[in-house]
């Protein structure tokens, strides 16, 4: 085969390469959407199974959802890096760059909440009587129950991006450019419930806005007119 025709084929899949990148830009950089919601509470059952629904599309199923107290939380996803343009989480190209360079990922939480919400102080004068059980009318014991709640109720969401680092970094003292790492026995034991223990450590290096509003975005379109 001559070097015109490879020539060509390599020309034509480069296109498609920048082309598929600059969609995967275009579609992640969107973060127009509110920073907050608000919404009767009767309506509260319709913006929780929203929420979840929008991180389920993310690739992020809710691993935690407490319905009384309002809070989701979602499966941490691997962030997309520039190998892999049809992915659109990133939001812009700081993103692209950092989450290629490094392993991140970022982990999702909804919170809901009554508007006027104020947490209480606590005094140290009660006594300590364990957590209330679900539907117990002791209300002092219980920041909020969101099932039986009466006004307006508000969401907020927390996208932060994880970094993944090691332990236990050994340098090579004779080549000087080796590296080991030193094993925990511990870990290399699985837990009981048949999953493995992560080699690594996640470390919080900053939250993802873009996305925050993103998802509440599709949160409020769920719901139409609040």
């Amino acid at each position: 085969m001559s070097s015109a025709p490879i020539a060509t084929l390599i020309s034509r899949v480069r296109r498609v390469v920048i082309a598929t990148f600059a969609v995967g830009i275009a579609s992640g950089c969107t973060s127009s959407g509110p920073d907050r919601l608000e919404f009767r509470s009767d309506r509260y059952d319709q913006a929780f199974d929203a929420a979840g629904e929008a991180v389920r599309r993310q690739g992020m199923p809710p691993v935690l959802t407490d319905r009384t107290g309002g809070v989701i939380e979602a499966r941490p996803r691997l962030a997309g890096s520039v190998l892999e343009p049809w992915r659109v989480d990133n939001s812009d190209l700081d993103q692209w760059g950092s989450s290629t360079l490094n392993k991140e990922r970022r982990r999702v939480r909804f919170e809901f909440l009554p508007v006027d919400f104020v947490p209480p102080e606590p005094t140290g004068d009660a006594a300590l009587v364990g957590p209330p059980l679900p539907g117990s009318t002791e209300g002092e014991l219980r920041l909020t129950d969101l099932e039986t709640f009466d006004g307006r109720v508000e969401l907020r969401v927390w996208v932060y991006v994880e970094r993944e680092h090691r332990t236990g970094l050994r340098r090579g003292t004779w080549s000087r450019v080796g590296r080991t790492y030193a094993t925990n026995p511990m870990e290399t034991i699985s837990p009981e419930d048949g999953t493995t223990r992560s080699p690594g450590l996640w470390t919080p290096v900053g939250r993802d806005e873009a996305m925050e509003r993103r998802l509440l975005a599709d949160v409020e379109a769920a719901m139409g007119d609040a």
